[in-house]
């Protein structure tokens, strides 16, 4: 009897085993590499969103500084003061849009203030209710 038919079923198993692990590894590289495709997507949204709310945390601040500037007396502040800090807020909303993703809303926000980049401008009522609906927008942005 020849010893290769002694060992023949060992061979079979081992070769069946060493399938088996293959078919394993493999399935867990796919599902390593989904986990992984699934982490960068969540990651890139969970970026945005939070650059949107940076964005609008910014129009917020301006838009009540804006309102302080435009209080005769601005609580107890002077006028100097509060010119400072609405000139303040408006560069920190300039500086989250430098970083915003680029976007029509971004492109909209930037046309907007350059189109009421005179203090006269952005203090007068008019401004209010365009510069509110592009916050509204952004707050939609970032939920």
């Amino acid at each position: 009897m020849n010893c290769f038919h002694l060992l023949w079923p060992h061979v079979v198993k081992a070769l069946e085993a060493t399938y088996v692990s293959i078919e394993i590894a493999v399935v867990g590289a796919i599902i390593a590499w989904l986990q992984l495709d699934y982490a960068k997507k969540r990651d890139a949204k969970l970026d945005d969103r939070s650059q949107w709310e940076k964005i609008h945390r910014a129009m917020v601040e301006f838009r009540f500084r804006r309102e302080v500037f435009n209080i005769p007396g601005g609580y107890g502040l002077s006028d100097s003061e509060t010119a400072v800090e609405v000139s303040h807020a408006l560069h920190m909303l300039r500086s989250e849009l430098d970083r915003a993703p680029n976007s029509p809303l971004v492109a909209d926000i930037w046309a907007y203030l350059a189109a009421n980049a005179e203090a006269e401008q952005w203090r007068a009522a008019a401004f209010v209710p365009g510069f509110d609906n592009l916050v509204h927008q952004v707050v939609l942005k970032s939920r």
